[in-house]
């Protein structure tokens, strides 16, 4: 039997890198009762993916920080991942308030359990960063050396570009590495604002957001995708000096850079090979659009390994589904949740499994 190709990825964490997972926006825009993150994206809840990569790449644990409908997604991260004996007992979130709310305990791995964050006031990601501190040194005692913060709305970032962003960290000695991406409409993202002076190699500055830039830093294309590796230390200590002086009165993390420059450290940044990855959802065209990706990665998967697709472009095949190879899917088949179908199998057109 064929698996799928998240299950085909051995783990192999990064030594001294513990992981952030931002989790816990209402996601407005979406025009939903549920919390963005719960939103499937080929049968899987979009947490699901960040998650799943982070726990891959983290030898020093996964923080998720939770807020909207928080018990429902740490529900869906206890649903991949077994509980620790130690949440016996434990209140929910709402009743808990800020910090550790629960320790998940992820299956088959020798890894620290996962850890879940609550922020009960959306007050920036930065804010948010602060619960997970609050977290991680009540279960952990401190920092890890280094940390990768992740947007739980990216389920298309590939563990090849963290890894290289870890790299980049690495060899440059950075205090904070970003990951960038080109965009031609960059409206709604924080833009990066580089050094012009010669010299300075067009070192990242800053970050600016973008009810925050001025009408020449509006122009800029390079936006921040909301994915960093940052020296855990140097994290911990820069959040206290965050201020929520700007538009949206938030702790804006992206306020670290200007910190870290300040100091005379060094802030580099790599732009994605591939800004298709980098799309954070937001909206229902931005869903679809990442629904699409997916599946076309299901599919050219599955063809690899395999099996036999008539159709590609009306073949829908869900994240957890399992297929045998020499088996032949006709056109307009759909395969759901945790289907498997074995080898040597045919499924004729318009079959829903």
């Amino acid at each position: 039997m064929n698996q799928s190709p998240d299950r085909q990825i051995t783990r192999s964490p990064i030594k001294g890198l513990g992981a952030i997972v931002m989790a816990a926006g209402l996601g407005k825009r979406m025009k939903s009762k549920l919390a963005k993150v719960l939103h499937p994206v080929a049968g899987r809840p979009m947490i699901r993916y960040t998650v799943d990569l982070a726990d891959r790449l983290a030898s020093e644990g996964v923080t998720v920080v939770v807020g909207y409908q928080g018990e429902q997604v740490k529900a869906v991260i206890e649903a991949q991942y077994a509980v620790h004996s130690s949440l016996a007992g434990m209140r929910g979130i709402a009743d808990r308030g800020q910090g550790v709310t629960a320790h998940v305990k992820p299956r088959g791995f020798q890894a620290p359990p996962i850890l879940i964050a609550a922020q009960k006031e959306q007050l920036g990601t930065g804010h948010a960063v602060m619960q997970a501190r609050l977290a991680m040194s009540r279960a952990r005692g401190g920092s890890a050396p280094a940390y990768v913060i992740l947007n739980g709305d990216t389920p298309l970032l590939t563990e090849a570009t963290v890894r290289a962003l870890v790299r980049l960290y690495e060899t440059e000695r950075a205090t904070v590495t970003i990951l960038t991406t080109m965009l031609d409409d960059p409206r709604g993202y924080g833009r990066i604002v580089r050094a012009a002076a010669p010299g300075h190699n067009g070192r990242v500055r800053r970050i600016v957001e973008d009810r925050d830039a001025t009408p020449a830093e509006s122009k800029l294309r390079e936006i921040n995708v909301g994915t960093y590796v940052v020296d855990g230390p140097f994290l911990f200590e820069a959040l206290d000096k965050l201020q929520p002086q700007n538009a949206q009165k938030e702790y804006y993390l992206t306020d670290i850079v200007g910190l870290a420059v300040e100091r005379g450290l060094t802030v580099s940044a790599m732009v994605a090979p591939d800004a298709e990855e980098c799309l954070g959802i937001n909206t229902r065209q931005q869903l679809a659009a990442a629904e699409t990706v997916v599946r076309r990665q299901r599919c050219l998967h599955w063809m690899e390994a395999g099996v036999t697709l008539h159709d590609p472009a009306t073949t829908w095949i869900d994240a957890d589904v399992q297929i045998g190879r020499d088996t032949v899917l006709y056109p307009q088949v759909t395969l759901e949740g945790k289907t498997s179908i074995g080898e040597d199998c045919i499924v004729r057109s318009h079959s829903r499994i």
